[in-house]
């Protein structure tokens, strides 16, 4: 009887063995899962372009900025200056922006034909000089209009000043020293016209209208 029932669990051993292997095998068997690959999520960066400096010898391509011409402009304008009057860039820029506010305000004073207005914004020298009758003869023999008699400066600034700048344009301004200055308009293949000149007096700028030739 001890036989049978020791051989009935050494059997029912040896079966749950093979189950056991059969099992272990299977899982051996079967395919691994992979992991999904982890893709960062990176915010693109722009990049600024990169400019080089010009080189000849090695054949590279330039790329360059293009500026605003304000470094020609203002060497145009004081090239005619000795060394020993040397304007900043500064002043230059200080300089062009007080005319050009001047000829802004005179070109209101030109559409109303404010003479006393007008007489504020020349300097002394000129007023006296066409406060002149036998200056205002020869300023008359120069127009065309030989009907047209100037007997006062303000005859000259109605028939002579405003008619030789009506419709102008400044562009520039040409230093002939620190204190006398043209404003001029740029024509291209022809030389600058001249619409006013202004000389500095106290650290302020007035028009100045030259003798007639």
């Amino acid at each position: 009887m001890k036989k049978t029932r020791i051989f009935t669990f050494a059997a029912i051993a040896v079966l749950l063995a093979i189950i056991f292997s059969a099992c272990a095998t299977k899982q051996d068997q079967a395919p691994q899962e992979t992991e999904a690959p982890v893709v960062e999520n990176k915010t693109s960066q722009v990049e600024e372009p990169i400019v080089e400096e010009v080189s000849e010898d090695d054949n590279v391509i330039v790329i360059e900025e293009e500026g605003d011409g304000s470094d020609d402009e203002y060497l145009r304008s004081i090239a005619n200056l000795d060394v020993a009057e040397a304007v900043t860039k500064q002043e230059f820029t200080d300089d062009k922006n007080e005319i050009l506010h001047i000829i802004s305000d005179l070109a209101i004073i030109m559409e109303t034909k404010d003479t006393l207005e007008w007489l504020n914004y020349i300097e002394e020298e000129s007023k006296e000089y066409y406060k002149n009758p036998v200056n205002l003869r020869k300023a008359q023999r120069k127009l065309p209009n030989k009907l047209i008699e100037l007997k006062t400066i303000e005859d000259y600034f109605k028939f002579v000043f405003i008619p030789a700048r009506k419709n102008s344009q400044i562009d520039e301004i040409r230093y002939i020293s620190k204190t006398h200055v043209k404003a001029v308009q740029l024509r291209e293949d022809m030389p600058d016209a001249i619409y006013y000149e202004f000389k500095k007096l106290n650290g302020k700028w007035f028009v100045y209208i030259p003798p007639v030739s």
